[in-house]
């Protein structure tokens, strides 16, 4: 039995969620304990579900909402778009796609790609449209870990700003719906997300508490023990941190620790993008998020990501902006609702032939992620049941870059690796692998650049 496995009753086992059989399928969304009717779930310290049998009535909700070991593209697509389809690339179901940035400027700067999605959903605490809104926190008395909770107000809401890149149970937060009057609106990664609308389906009073989700693009979130370990790793005592910020600073911004003393320790070199985020992705990513499909919320109502487009000679074309995709007809009012209160300032690029998905998420998520699953379920190893296949024309590269990928990935996974690894891409000895990485960007896009140029003269 694995570390995250229980001894479950026979007759109970069939009703619950993947999470306690199979935890490596476990996206560790909070969907099972959100919906649980006599709170018979809660959790363990790294946010696998844990039974208390006294009180389960194997009712089966909780695998009924759960996302982990299956989904069906094709039904959620039927089921919030009113058309059947199962694959339409990285960005989905798209209805119109802008960049822009909240007009507030605190609040721009507050957030870590133009402070768009704490926008959207102010605009509704401030019109009265919702009485809260689902969120997540650094949690105030350890704020090296991520919480989700209910944000009543705009104060209570910039609280939430800024990038967590932490497991955090968001859907755990639904128990507390039950008992509560009003209307909710929600920000949700992509497995809460299919974890929503599947209770739409199976406890539709439920569901029906939450109006309208705004949802973040993923490329996979970290398991929770990388904050306290790259703290230690920088000689910083947990005692001493009145805050962990994943971008704070300039934008695209830096993983940084905010001291009680009010000073601020950087954590890593250069930027979140090229000093950071690609490295803690190979030693950090859960195995279930290394299996994911869905990296821009395809089943939001209006999702949003950081817009990071560049021009013929790499330089980024919206800095400090969001892209938005708004993917139903509850997305566009939002949108609408919010520019013309003035709460955001964006700009139409659904017609710009230059404007494309981030290409190295697109590659994880569309290419990489579905050969990874195909392969394992050939194995016989545990993967995720999709409706979605596994892209026929893969390259031999494209299929050895999965291979070492899941091997880092794997690898990340004892401590005695990861622990080293992270600690040498962290420090002074990573400078030159990040300007080699950037040197090679450049290089990419201007050849990009003179083939633009000469296509035009031809």
């Amino acid at each position: 039995m694995g570390p995250h496995e229980q001894a479950i009753d026979a007759k109970t086992a069939p009703f619950l969620s993947i999470g306690f059989s199979r935890p490596s399928l476990c996206t560790r969304c909070g969907s099972c304990g959100g919906v649980c009717p006599t709170d018979a779930i809660d959790l363990t310290p790294d946010f696998f579900p844990r039974l208390r049998a006294d009180r389960c009535t194997a009712c089966g909700l909780c695998g009924k909402v759960c996302p982990g070991a299956r989904l069906s593209y094709g039904d959620l697509a039927e089921q919030v778009f009113g058309e059947r389809f199962v694959d339409r690339g990285f960005d989905g179901h798209v209805r119109a796609a802008y960049v822009g940035y909240a007009a507030d400027g605190a609040m721009r700067e507050g957030g870590s790609g133009g402070g768009v999605a704490t926008a959207l959903l102010a605009g509704l605490l401030k019109s009265g449209a919702v009485d809260g809104c689902l969120a997540t926190r650094m949690k105030p008395d350890r704020p090296w870990e991520g919480e989700a909770f209910v944000a009543r107000d705009v104060d209570e809401l910039r609280l939430s700003q800024g990038s967590r890149y932490a497991v955090i149970p968001v859907n755990r937060v639904w128990a507390s719906l039950r008992a509560l009057p009003g209307r909710y609106a929600a920000t949700m990664l992509p497995c809460q997300t299919h974890g929503y609308r599947l209770l739409q389906r199976h406890d539709p009073a439920l569901a029906a508490k939450i109006e309208v989700v705004v949802g973040l693009f993923c490329g996979g979130a970290l398991q929770p023990c990388l904050p306290e370990e790259l703290l230690a790793a920088r000689g910083i005592r947990r005692e001493e941190v009145a805050d962990f910020q994943c971008r704070g600073g300039e934008w695209p911004g830096r993983m940084q620790a905010v001291l009680r003393d009010g000073g601020v320790r950087p954590l890593h070199y250069s930027n979140y993008k090229d000093g950071a985020y690609n490295y803690f992705a190979g030693l950090y990513l859960p195995e279930r998020c290394s299996t994911c499909l869905d990296g821009s919320c395809e089943f939001a109502d209006i999702a949003v990501g950081d817009a990071w487009t560049r021009d013929a000679r790499g330089e980024y074309r919206f800095r400090s902006h969001s892209r938005i995709l708004v993917r139903t007809e509850r997305g566009a009012a939002l949108l609408r609702a919010a520019v013309d209160a003035g709460e955001l300032a964006v700009t139409d690029v659904s017609d710009d032939p230059d404007y494309r998905t981030h290409k190295l998420q697109t590659s994880r998520k569309g290419r990489m992620a579905p050969l990874r699953v195909a392969r394992w379920r050939r194995a016989g190893r545990a993967a995720p049941q999709y409706d979605r296949q596994a892209p026929a024309d893969a390259s031999a590269r494209e299929r050895l870059a999965e291979r070492t990928v899941t091997a880092l990935q794997q690898a990340g996974r004892w401590r005695w690796f990861r622990v080293p690894a992270m600690a040498l891409l962290t420090s002074r000895w990573a400078v030159p692998l990040i300007a080699i990485r950037l040197y090679l960007k450049k290089r990419r896009y201007a050849r990009r650049s003179v083939e633009v140029r000469r296509r035009s003269r031809s």
